[in-house]
């Protein structure tokens, strides 16, 4: 034990070690002062008993406290000496704040000189409450032979004895709506409070450093169009939606939903324009407004944006020759606004190249 405390000594840091203790500590006085406090407040079985003539009677609760609608059992025991006739008390649908849930009669147990007879009740409490379970009478008679058969008296005699009353506590399990009320918090929780706040804050402080270090590597290691240049990216793109061949497959309505939005982003990327999030007349009115492309090249993007919308919208199925010029207007489109050129060097050539 010494050398495994040793070495987690030397293993932890200083601080993680000395928040270990406190925990322990802390959690050592909680559980000892929770263990004190359950065992003051546990329900406890509550026995009276009394004798009369031939017979002895043994009432008890198997709690003196209960909440709504919570049971209490309630066990009658009368031992009569042999001989003695005894009856059973005659028991209403209530017994004081008590209702009565079930009854049950146990065997009769006998020996040589007495027998032993035992009901268990159910009671269910219906108020809240100091209450007593009232007492109980129970009727015998004894009709066995006197020893002096001439002496004069009743040859049987008949009486009863009642059961010593029962205290039980009843409280509700719903508490009434009350105002704000101060809870004295045990020094003992309120130093595991501290120190759950301040790992708390440690494991917060970590994540968040962790969180910041890997935003910060997924800052350096960007998107690949921001790594190339748009042009590169856009046209590798393309390349790559050309060889998955959608249109041989039937799926021309995507070729051109997929073609027009890798358009777009290009001209996001290169210009600024924020083409991606906008419908076709809002990005055709951007385009007519913005300096940054020549006249050859917003005719041509409005040319492009016309033919894909067909396609995208009213489910059009163009023609063949239709889907290359479309493939091919948007290749040129990205190789005449490349970066290394000038745009304005070029506005003879797109406009027959982009409109061929």
């Amino acid at each position: 034990m010494a050398s495994s405390w040793t070495l987690m000594r030397r293993r932890l840091p200083r601080p993680i070690l000395v928040i270990a203790l406190l925990c322990g500590q802390a959690c050592r006085d909680a559980a000892d002062e929770s263990a004190t406090n359950s065992a003051t407040s546990q329900p406890r079985p509550v026995r009276r008993e009394a004798s009369k003539g031939p017979l002895r009677v043994v009432v008890e609760a198997d709690r003196d406290s209960v909440e709504v609608p919570e049971r209490v059992a309630l066990e009658l025991t009368v031992q009569a000496e042999l001989g003695v006739d005894v009856r059973m008390p005659d028991i209403a649908e209530l017994v004081g704040a008590f209702e009565v849930k079930e009854i049950e009669k146990a065997d009769p147990v006998q020996d040589d000189l007495h027998q032993t007879l035992r009901w268990t009740l159910q009671l269910s409490p219906l108020l809240a409450g100091p209450w007593e379970i009232p007492p109980l009478s129970i009727a015998y008679t004894d009709a066995r032979p006197r020893a002096d058969p001439g002496a004069p008296g009743p040859t049987s005699i008949s009486d009863s004895i009642e059961t010593p009353p029962l205290p039980v506590s009843v409280e509700q399990a719903l508490a009434d709506v009350k105002g704000p009320a101060i809870i004295e918090i045990a020094r003992s929780y309120r130093l595991i409070l501290w120190i759950a706040a301040a790992v708390a804050a440690m494991i917060a402080a970590a994540l968040f450093a962790r969180w910041f270090n890997r935003r910060r590597r997924l800052g350096e290691a960007a998107l690949p169009e921001r790594r190339v240049p748009p042009h590169v990216w856009a046209l590798q793109e393309l390349d790559r939606l050309i060889a998955e061949n959608l249109v041989a497959r039937g799926r021309v309505q995507e070729f051109y939903f997929r073609i027009n939005a890798l358009l777009r982003r290009y001209i996001e990327l290169r210009f600024g324009i924020m083409a991606g999030e906008q419908t076709s007349e809002e990005f055709l009115r951007d385009l007519q407004q913005s300096p940054l492309l020549v006249h050859a090249h917003k005719e041509g993007l409005q040319r492009f944006v016309s033919a894909c919308d067909p396609v995208k919208y009213a489910r059009y199925q163009p023609r063949r020759d239709e889907i290359d010029w479309v493939q091919s207007a948007a290749r040129d489109m990205i190789l005449q606004t490349a970066e290394t050129s000038d745009p304005s060097s070029r506005t003879a050539d797109v406009g027959s190249e982009v409109a061929a």
